[in-house]
């Protein structure tokens, strides 16, 4: 925030200043006291500002993916029959001034953020389920991902709305681009969109391929790849990792391993890594030059691909998670495991556990991100957690608002005060500082501090 520039800034000027020669001793005392009361001050700032961005929220607007349409809402023919039966809210996507609400049944509307007026529904027919989000940043698109009936719902297809078009309340249908056609995503294919690259990745189950699109032009195909032996893509900041099936049988004494460049395609490093004969890999990821592997009940080891430095972490200290977040900003990563999280270093080092933070996975919940928000500065973490049980046997389920750095709980949210349907989804407008809610029964509650 300024007040912290200003401090910042008054910091570095303070130590260009030349000191007198008489008390160069006590000059110098005073800059390192100086420098240490500006850095105190800078982060009780920073924690005053988040505790002040995350309090006192009031609901400000519902918003209801099953309401009856309007009389002046334009719903595609048939669709009306996915609202038939309420489901949960399973994904949120904040763009702009809209927010677009995704429920179990497969039927997705966009909702106007200051009145909570419904202004479209996504499903172009009754015959299509929508099974995810993705809002492409790069040309202010919203990408969505389905399954159709006339295959049997067993295919993924993705098209692109403009989120202008989308806000007037265009049938998605009429003013959509097609993506990915020439790809058969019947699983095991899939698509992966990477934000940090601004890349999609596709995997064409018929031709055991592998393709890299640009995200700001989702049509044109960067580069492919063809090699059956690829068991699994890594991407990371510039880079993509390629695991490749390790020989000797299924477990050999070396996992062979690849690095691409993501904007080319081409080959910077083919090198196959130690690893002990006949033990299954259960974690396998790399961060820029890091790579983190760790085989079936042995020690987590973070090797640094340049140097080849190995730091080994024991396995009574770090437990196989079931999914690591990587915070790009600041050269850390976050494990999850059962109801915990944890912020690790790449030396190996815990940095923060989290205070009164025991995640909550609803029983429809089957995605640990649904209920998880990470601001973009990556200083704040928002997630669901439980706090115990209440006098009466029920759950006392909160929103918590939680600073990554130092693993203090800066807010809490208690939902239920105001509502008593189970939490499936959580959102942030960071640019409106209003908090998105998506409950059991597919209503969205947007929170304004």
């Amino acid at each position: 925030g300024p007040a912290a520039a200003a401090a910042a800034a008054a910091a570095a000027k303070r130590s260009q200043l030349p000191p007198a020669a008489s008390s160069r001793s006590k000059s110098l005392l005073h800059r390192l006291l100086d420098r240490q009361i500006d850095a105190r001050a800078i982060r009780s700032f920073e924690k005053r500002s988040v505790q002040q961005r995350f309090s006192n929220f009031n609901e400000r607007v519902k918003c209801d993916l099953f309401a009856p349409p309007s009389g002046s809402e334009q719903t595609p023919h048939g669709v009306e029959h996915l609202r038939e039966r309420r489901t949960c809210v399973l994904e949120l996507v904040v763009a702009g001034g809209l927010i677009f609400g995704l429920a179990d049944s497969g039927i997705c509307c966009g909702f106007d953020m200051d009145s909570g007026r419904r202004v479209v529904t996504l499903n172009a027919s009754s015959q299509e389920v929508i099974r995810s989000l993705f809002h492409n940043k790069s040309n202010s698109t919203l990408i969505i991902v389905s399954v159709w009936a006339a295959d049997e719902y067993s295919s993924l297809r993705c098209r692109a709305c403009s989120l202008e078009d989308l806000a007037s309340g265009s049938a998605p249908q009429g003013r959509s681009d097609k993506l990915f056609e020439s790809e058969s995503l019947k699983h095991p294919g899939f698509v992966e969109f990477d934000d940090v690259n601004q890349k999609v990745l596709t995997f064409c189950s018929l031709r055991a391929r592998y393709k890299v699109w640009s995200m700001l032009d989702p049509k044109r195909v960067m580069f492919d790849l063809a090699d059956r032996d690829i068991e699994e893509i890594k991407i990371s900041p510039g880079i993509m990792l390629l695991v490749l099936k390790r020989g000797g049988g299924d477990l050999g004494a070396h996992q062979p391993l690849r690095i691409l460049s993501i904007e080319t395609g081409e080959v910077l490093r083919d090198f196959k890594q130690l690893v002990k004969r006949g033990v299954k890999i259960v974690v396998i990821e790399q961060f820029n030059q890091k790579l983190l592997l760790q085989q079936e009940g042995e020690p987590l080891l973070i090797i640094d691909l340049l140097s080849n430095e190995t730091v080994t972490v024991p396995q009574e200290r770090f437990q196989t998670p079931f999914a690591f977040i990587f915070l790009y900003e600041h050269q850390c990563f976050l494990s999850f495991r059962d109801s915990e999280v944890l912020l690790w270093n790449f030396r190996g080092e815990k940095v923060t556990t989290f205070a009164d933070h025991k995640l909550w996975f609803p029983a429809a919940v089957h995605d640990h991100t649904s209920i998880i928000f990470i601001t973009q500065t990556q200083d704040v973490i928002i997630s669901l957690c439980n706090n115990g049980l209440l006098p009466n046997g029920i759950h006392d389920v909160k929103i918590h608002v939680s600073h990554i750095s130092t693993g203090e709980c800066l807010a809490k949210v208690n939902w239920h005060d105001r509502n008593n349907q189970c939490v499936t989804a959580i959102s942030y407008n960071e640019v409106r500082g209003e908090l998105v809610v998506g409950d059991e029964i597919g209503c969205i509650w947007i929170w304004s501090a």
